[in-house]
């Protein structure tokens, strides 16, 4: 016996609506443990090489990719000036796992990345990380 349009239309609403309360409950889940990580190691590490130089530590809020971001700038307008340095880490909503990105002075200076597993992520890697800073 063939199915309604509305029975099948029900079904993957409520499928979906599954789907979205078990990846909001993994993004909770990997928020808190960003959130330690962040407060224990890479946000004093991050602190103290902004104030060895002439750097400004931010933390930007949370986006649809990530539960928690900060880094470090050097002088000027991130934002706008493709001349200005960093040194960011990033954090992903949905898996364990850390960006870490820098980008040297100069507006022909190229980003670089590194992914780090979320449980890798310690102060020697943030301090190896960092050391350009």
């Amino acid at each position: 016996m063939a199915r309604s349009w509305l029975e099948v239309t029900t079904d993957e609403v409520q499928s979906k609506q599954g789907a979205r309360e078990r990846l909001a409950e993994r993004r909770g889940t990997i928020a808190e443990r960003a959130r330690a990580v962040l407060t224990e190691c890479v946000e004093p590490a991050f602190r103290a090489a902004a104030e060895r130089g002439d750097w400004t530590y931010r933390e930007d809020v949370e986006t649809e990719w990530s539960v928690a971001r900060c880094g470090i700038y050097g002088p000027g307008d991130a934002t706008r000036d493709p001349r200005v340095a960093f040194f960011v880490a990033e954090f992903d909503a949905y898996q364990p796992l850390v960006v870490l990105r820098r980008k040297a002075p100069g507006a022909g200076a190229l980003p670089h990345s590194r992914t780090v597993g979320l449980d890798a992520l310690d102060a020697e890697t943030v301090e190896a990380f960092l050391k350009d800073a």
